[in-house]
């Protein structure tokens, strides 16, 4: 009987960590998920999609840029880990570049190399140039500046991921084991890291690299301000056509979505199969050796410095912009410096005012949900929600945001703060469960154990004990939900239906052309949010050391 009891208690908590969840993020994410599917059964719509005339070279232009920047991103963070794995702080380097949103740094990236950008001034006082040069450096047809510019956002948080795997006991311990007999056995470092670190290491990074590749080859917004346009990637012609009043052209972006992840569904399941059946040759290179050579650690510190100093030039391109009214070809520096964008954002303080309710909100909430999911759920279900959290983020945000928008229409949700907050904790939950899902279930259960030997309650224990000793964990959680949201576009712009701005509406609207004064400003407040966020959890994590 008391077994029975235990039996339906465990039942019962479980029960209560999951229906909070699945009212606020397993509900709305499924139901726009069958909502974007079911709305596509239509031969006509899919015709009328088949038949456009950029579908195709757009399509090749996505799945380009979106493979280009994966390949890069990882072959380019690789090499800084195996030159710079040591260095403690290098993690912490990569945290403050990931608070960097990838819109904004994608606007200023493009102050820098457009024709009449900061690059252009700089060498055209070496040049003598009068004029900007002839140079497509933004939006060009191949979309070489939206590779770079995914390449420098995704190389962080690659960099980042790899260094927190191999900082987990298991994995250092096992790596360094393998190092001392490579070592022995007369390899250097740099035929360990390609012979035995790298294959080990990738077969674990395998979901983080394929939401990398997904969003490079599914991205609106940095596309929208630096990518090709003639065609323009996939996305943003979908994007485009869900945008539409013409109700034909809508449905045919709705199948565009489902039609770009289809796509990216059957790549991903090509590509394993391919690498199953390439693993003999593989097998062929990695029993190869021994090799002396060394890892070029020079070239990794010289290739994180260069990024670090893209990203400052960027951060300082963004802040004089928003103060320089009048910057003339070929000053390096603005003639006349202006207020105004500051004096419109007093003025009108919607965007930062929503940006930030939104941010902390769907934050809040989704700390809320992963905690009551730990303390009241089993360890052996995670599992599925980790899978779960996966899904929501492998899957293009296009398709998801369509989905809603489509639930959010019949129930009313549309145009209202609640229905943006909703479609951002679909992302924000995703991510603050995938970053504290480790460190939660690592919490040793002996100081649980002392404080029922001490006839502590619940409440006081987790007030007392844990949230002390998780505090690190919770504020990188939190650090991260805002980041995510304060990025979100494609469901912002959509849900929101034209009566709620945010800063990353705003500055996509600007980035197409309109005043640059005022791009920059709101491009440095995407910045400086989470960055904020980011030195909060960093500074909660050394005082607690």
């Amino acid at each position: 009987m008391a077994r029975t009891l235990r039996h339906v208690n465990h039942r019962l908590k479980a029960l209560g960590g999951l229906l909070p969840l699945g009212a606020m993020w397993i509900l709305p994410l499924s139901a726009g998920l069958a909502a974007a599917l079911t709305s596509t059964f239509d031969a006509a719509v899919w015709a009328a999609l088949f038949t456009h005339p950029q579908i195709f070279p757009a399509l090749a232009l996505s799945l380009t840029t979106g493979s280009a920047s994966m390949i890069l991103s990882t072959l380019l963070a690789f090499l800084i880990v195996a030159g710079l794995h040591r260095v403690t702080a290098l993690q912490t380097w990569m945290g403050g570049f990931l608070a960097v949103p990838h819109l904004a740094f994608a606007v200023g990236f493009s102050f820098l190399i457009m024709p009449s950008g900061l690059l252009a001034r700089v060498v055209g006082v070496f040049g003598d140039w009068a004029a900007p040069p002839q140079w497509i450096t933004t939006q060009d047809p191949l979309g070489l500046s939206l590779i770079v510019a995914l390449v420098l956002k995704e190389v962080p948080f690659v960099t980042w991921l790899t260094v927190g795997l191999m900082a987990r006991r298991d994995v250092s311990q096992m790596l360094e084991a393998q190092s001392r007999i490579g070592h022995s056995l007369g390899h250097g470092a740099a035929s360990l890291w390609l012979r035995v670190f790298i294959p080990q290491i990738l077969p674990r990074m395998r979901w983080p690299l394929l939401i990398v590749w997904i969003y490079g080859a599914s991205v609106v917004d940095m596309a929208i301000a630096i990518g090709p346009t003639q065609p323009p990637p996939l996305a943003v012609i979908i994007w485009s056509d869900l945008n539409s009043a013409d109700q034909a052209i809508n449905a045919r972006g709705s199948v565009g979505a489902v039609f770009l992840t289809l796509v990216l569904a059957a790549l991903a399941v090509l590509f394993a199969g391919l690498t199953r059946l390439l693993k003999p040759t593989f097998r062929s290179f990695l029993v190869s050796g021994p090799s002396v050579e060394a890892v070029p650690v020079r070239s990794a510190r010289g290739l994180l410095m260069a990024i670090a100093a893209v990203y400052l030039i960027v951060i300082m391109l963004l802040a004089i912009m928003s103060f320089g009214s009048l910057w003339p070809f070929p000053d390096l520096w603005p003639s006349q410096f202006q207020v105004m964008a500051w004096e419109h954002l007093w003025d009108a303080p919607e965007p930062l005012f929503n940006s930030l309710t939104l941010a902390l909100g769907s934050m809040i909430t989704a700390l809320f949900l992963a905690i009551l999911w730990f303390e009241e759920v089993s360890a052996r279900f995670d599992r599925y929600l980790l899978a779960a959290a996966v899904v929501a983020l492998a899957l293009p945000s296009l398709l998801i945001a369509e989905g809603q928008y489509l639930v959010f229409l019949k129930s009313g949700l549309n145009g209202t703060w609640w229905g943006v907050y909703l479609a951002h904790l679909s992302p924000v939950f995703a991510y603050v469960f995938i970053v504290l899902s480790g460190p939660y279930r690592a919490f040793d259960p002996r100081y649980r154990s002392v404080s029922l030997g001490l006839n502590t309650n619940n409440w006081r224990f987790w007030t007392a004990i844990k949230l002390p000793i998780m505090k690190p964990a919770l504020t990188a959680a939190a650090a991260v939900g805002i980041g995510v949201s304060i990025a979100q576009f494609e469901s912002t712009q959509l849900i929101a239906s034209g009566r709620l701005s945010t800063l990353n509406l705003e500055a996509v609207t600007l980035s197409s052309g309109g005043n640059r004064q005022l791009l920059a400003m709101y491009s440095l407040l995407l910045m400086i949010i989470p960055f904020c966020a980011f030195l909060a959890a960093s500074r909660t994590e050394r005082r607690l050391q």
